[in-house]
């Protein structure tokens, strides 16, 4: 159980807050989108998958490392 929270980053703690805040929403509501919502917030954050980002559904880790592409550079020869 430690192994897995301490992969866990500040964006999936909130993400599971507010999960939680909606399911207690529905809870104290009865409201049925406070639950699918609450439902979605909560599994994301829990699997580790997400689809609020230009990526897709990729979530991130902080152990992975990304570098930046260099551009493609080609040699320009002058034709006599």
């Amino acid at each position: 159980m430690k192994n897995y929270l301490v992969k866990w980053s500040y964006k999936r703690a909130i993400q599971l807050a507010v999960g939680f805040y909606f399911l207690y929403g529905f809870y104290d509501d009865g409201n049925f989108f406070f639950l699918l919502f609450g439902l979605m917030m909560s599994a994301q954050a829990i699997l580790n998958v997400g689809c609020f980002s230009t990526k897709g559904c990729n979530a991130t880790t902080s152990t992975e490392t990304f570098t930046k592409e260099h551009p493609v550079v080609k040699d320009i020869k002058k034709i006599d």
